[in-house]
C-alpha cells in the first residue's frame, strides 16, 4: 500500500514502570504492523519513537498502544516534534565572497 503523505509528526515514548519496557517492545512492533502509516523507532539515545501522519493520527496510535497492545500499562510521551528540513536543488549563478575569522 502507498501513501501519498510520509510521517513528519514524531513522537518520544518511554514506560512509566520499567518493568513493562517489553510490553512497550513488543506493544510498537503490533502497531507498526496495524497501522502501515506509523513508523516506530529506536534511535541511537535509545529513545523509542513513533512518527505518524499529524498530531490527531498520533494521539490515535498512543491511545491503541496504551489500551490495545500493553494492556493499559502507563506510557509516558514527548510533546509532538515536526522535522523541518532544506536543501539547495540548484547551483547559484553568483559568486560570493566571505571573510571568515577561521583562516
Amino acid at each position: 500500500m502507498k501513501f501519498s503523505v510520509s510521517p513528519v509528526v514524531r513522537v518520544a515514548v518511554q514506560c512509566k514502570v520499567a518493568s513493562d519496557l517489553p510490553k512497550l517492545v513488543e506493544g510498537l512492533k503490533r502497531l507498526a504492523k496495524s497501522d502501515p502509516m506509523v513508523v516506530c523507532s529506536i534511535e541511537e539515545s535509545g529513545e523509542h519513537i513513533i512518527a505518524g501522519a499529524g498530531e490527531l493520527h498520533l494521539e490515535i496510535c498512543l491511545k491503541d498502544l496504551q489500551d490495545d497492545f500493553m494492556g493499559g500499562a502507563e506510557i509516558i510521551k514527548s510533546d509532538p516534534v515536526v522535522s523541518f528540513r532544506e536543501t539547495v536543488l540548484d547551483r547559484s549563478i553568483r559568486t560570493v565572497m566571505s571573510k571568515s575569522p577561521n583562516k
